[in-house]
């Protein structure tokens, strides 16, 4: 069976555009389809922005045409939330909670990323909180002390380092979608936010 690799990064705003479009290609076709979930560290360390005035310029310029194209919508919330000097837009702990739910509860993978790019761009919660996560895992039914005790520990936090090198091997940017066949050749499906529509079209004649 062919394979689909998905490359994101919670703290990207064309990844968050792109949501709905993979998260519905995954529904569709996970019968016809093995998927790969990887997340990408987009912002670690001290490349990770903190918010004040030069990052809130800076979304306050960019995102609203990532909106338009896209047709997601970005909150006051976020914008707020961009202008707080206390936060650190660090993809460390978003990406390392996504593959705690990948270990526990793969199936959600792609629901539970997009819920957790909602809780940002549109209910402006910080990403590095336990708090933020909760009603997502109690809506689909994680228990919150596995989570809890998986999320920031050693183990995960170095399996997540891992997988930033594997990602890295794929994607120059995110989002990125690559087509493993059963050959083990790889074929670039898209890099950067694509239309549902024409994705669901090209796959189609890959299955």
């Amino acid at each position: 069976m062919n394979k689909i690799i998905y490359i994101m990064d919670p703290h990207c705003g064309w990844c968050y555009g792109n949501s709905e479009n993979i998260t519905s290609i995954f529904t569709e076709l996970q019968n016809d389809f093995e998927f790969e979930f990887l997340v990408g560290g987009m912002w670690l360390g001290e490349n990770a922005p903190k918010g004040g005035e030069s990052l809130h310029k800076f979304i306050e310029a960019n995102a609203p045409r990532m909106c338009e194209y896209t047709g997601v919508e970005v909150s006051d919330k976020f914008y707020n939330l961009t202008k707080d000097i206390s936060y650190s837009f660090s993809s460390l702990e978003p990406c390392a909670a996504i593959v705690v739910i990948k270990k526990i509860a793969p199936t959600f993978t792609f629901q539970a990323a997009k819920e957790i790019q909602k809780a940002i761009f549109i209910d402006g919660k910080k990403l590095d909180e336990l708090e933020t996560y909760i009603p997502i895992l109690e809506t689909f039914s994680i228990k919150i002390s596995d989570f809890e005790n998986e999320w920031l520990s050693e183990e995960n936090i170095t399996e997540t380092l891992k997988e930033f090198e594997t990602a890295k091997s794929f994607a120059n940017g995110f989002p990125t979608m690559i087509l493993k066949d059963e050959k083990d050749a790889y074929y670039l499906l898209a890099n950067g936010y694509f239309h549902k529509d024409e994705m669901f079209e090209k796959l189609k004649q890959l299955k």
